[in-house]
């Protein structure tokens, strides 16, 4: 089972190395592709140089490339995987997502062999497929996350399409059903606030002027999701991490990132 991950990042020095050794003891270093957009810190540089030199395919864009074409990027690098590669499964990601999945009775698992069987079932599908779920991270809680409702993309080798900004969806094919999955992707999207502001900040600029207030309140487009937390005190940021009836535990995740030598509070900065 060959699976290809795919991943646009830029100075992701929180998430990059988790997610380059947790889905390198999944699937292979050599089957990880990061396309780096201008990063300038030098950890986020040397942690990219290290793992390159185990087998990551590392692209390099400059920082003045337009973060708004990053659907186009993913969806260009995923087809050059596709062609080169008799892959499997080609699996586009952001940095803060982790593939995970649920078993057949309904249990969160990262376990590597149940993955690879669960994908080996799916093997035979030609249409888009469907990651329905998140297991969202909770600061303070770090066994425990959200599950909630998601929506991403993912494909077949030789079935590859073309996927938006946010790889939610194939625009090559709007109209094709997508086939649901058990796949879940961990998403430790929440970090620490003054970190959260920052790189919403960063994310949103091209999009929307992110000092004007009521900007940001109106604003829809890309990445509006990220709105949410500028509009927030930390009082108000920190009150979402209450578990709830959505809540799910999930220690395994933790376990293995130690087993990997990864800090389980990595994204708590």
């Amino acid at each position: 089972m060959r699976v290809a991950c795919i991943v646009m990042q830029r100075n992701e020095d929180l998430c990059l190395h988790p997610w380059l050794a947790y889905h390198g003891h999944l699937f292979g270093y050599e089957n990880l592709y990061v396309i780096d957009h201008g990063s300038d810190r030098t950890d986020v540089k040397a942690t990219l140089a290290a793992f390159e030199a185990r087998g990551v395919h590392v692209a390099r864009l400059p920082a003045a490339a337009d973060y708004r074409a990053k659907g186009e990027f993913v969806s260009e690098m995923m087809a050059r995987a596709d062609e080169t590669t008799a892959y499997d499964f080609l699996l586009p990601l952001d940095c803060d997502e982790f593939v995970t999945m649920r078993d057949a009775a309904g249990q969160p698992s990262c376990d590597r062999d149940t993955l690879h069987a669960y994908l080996g079932t799916l093997a035979n599908e030609t249409a888009p497929l469907r990651v329905a779920e998140n297991f969202l991270n909770m600061l303070g809680h770090r066994d425990t996350f959200f599950a909630l409702p998601y929506q991403k993309v993912f494909f077949t080798g030789g079935n590859v399409g073309v996927v938006d900004h946010g790889s939610h969806f194939c625009t090559s094919a709007p109209n094709t059903p997508m086939v649901p999955t058990r796949l879940v992707h961990a998403h430790f999207h929440h970090k620490a606030f003054d970190i959260q502001l920052q790189m919403a900040r960063e994310k949103l600029l091209p999009y929307v002027d992110v000092d004007n207030r009521a900007a940001l309140e109106a604003y829809r487009g890309t990445g509006w999701h990220l709105v949410s937390h500028m509009l927030k005190t930390e009082d108000e940021y920190l009150a979402i991490m209450r578990p709830d009836a959505r809540c799910i535990q999930f220690p395994a995740l933790n376990a293995l990132f130690e087993r990997l030598g990864v800090d389980p509070g990595f994204a708590e900065g």
